[in-house]
């Protein structure tokens, strides 16, 4: 459109007529253009002079296209954080499906039972021997499944909502976005430290009170829907890594309520089996609730979305 009002406002003037064997435009320069005042300028120039001419008004025509493409706020952003190296996460996974056929391979019968112990009771007794002792096999999956899991389902969700800037400066961002892997660390490794302190917690309590056994029994079945969580987790956490925008947000959710519903369910399993079969104390219980199971998930959210 500028190019053809451009050529629309151009006039030649000093035309000369041609002579029968030399027409006069041949002497001319197909490059240079005669300006209003007589002189001549290149193509160039003389779009200069028009773009700073403040007089001189363009043309407006009709366009098919009437409406106008809105890029919402800390989209570059958003573009910038969601799918970028992913090379990264591929290796994760394959090592995630690697150790799930090395467990299932040589210890499929244990990685069984823990799963039966979420909802079996007779189970637990056999896995903690009657409560005595707790099951260390449990910390490799939940090591090197459920807590990778978990943290890439986080990092997805930091991404898609940008919840970056609510915890970290400019400088921080910036290095974030050239060191993703670096955020994944970092989240996996915060992950660790509060899940362990977690169990910490339960332990000292179990101390404090002289409930060692119910204690034992607590952890166990802790553990057992912890590992039960990263494999029912594990497919719609890669469907959210490796999916466009809008599918992303339908497997977080997804994801969330799965982790949600089987964390209702343990809680309803832990309680059941300690009210009922040791007839534990009501009030510690709603402490331990308060303290270890919904007080840090009030201050996560109070951090991120607050």
């Amino acid at each position: 459109m500028f190019v053809q009002d451009t050529a629309n406002t151009i006039q030649i003037q000093h035309v000369e007529k041609d002579t029968v064997f030399v027409p006069k435009y041949i002497n001319r320069d197909p490059m240079m253009i005669v300006s209003d005042s007589g002189g001549e300028q290149s193509c160039k120039e003389y779009i200069f002079s028009l773009l700073q001419d403040s007089s001189y008004v363009q043309n407006t025509h009709k366009s098919l296209f009437t409406q106008k493409t809105y890029c919402p706020p800390k989209m570059e952003m958003q573009l910038n954080n969601i799918h970028v190296g992913n090379d990264w996460i591929f290796c994760i996974i394959i090592f995630i499906v690697l150790l799930c056929a090395l467990l299932t391979k040589f210890a499929k019968n244990t990685i069984f039972s823990f799963l039966q112990g979420c909802f079996s009771f007779n189970k637990i007794n056999i896995i903690t021997k009657d409560g005595s002792t707790i099951n260390l096999l449990t910390l490799v999956p939940i090591l090197f499944i459920f807590l990778p899991v978990i943290s890439l389902l986080i990092y997805c969700i930091f991404n898609y909502y940008e919840l970056w800037t609510n915890i970290v400066s400019i400088k921080q961002l910036n290095f974030i976005n050239k060191n993703v892997s670096f955020a994944w660390v970092a989240i996996y490794v915060t992950t660790i430290v509060f899940y362990f302190f977690k169990v910490f917690l339960i332990k000292f309590f179990s101390w404090v009170f002289g409930q060692k056994k119910i204690s034992n029994y607590y952890i166990q079945i802790h553990l057992n829907f912890s590992i039960l969580i990263g494999f029912c987790v594990f497919l719609p956490v890669i469907f959210t890594i490796y999916s466009n925008v809008f599918y992303e947000k339908i497997f977080i959710f997804t994801s969330l309520l799965i982790i949600v519903l089987l964390y209702v369910m343990k809680l309803i399993e832990c309680f059941s089996m300690i009210i009922h079969s040791f007839k534990f104390s009501h009030i510690y219980l709603f402490l331990y609730l308060c303290i270890v199971e919904l007080l840090p998930m009030i201050i996560g959210c109070k951090l991120l979305f607050f």
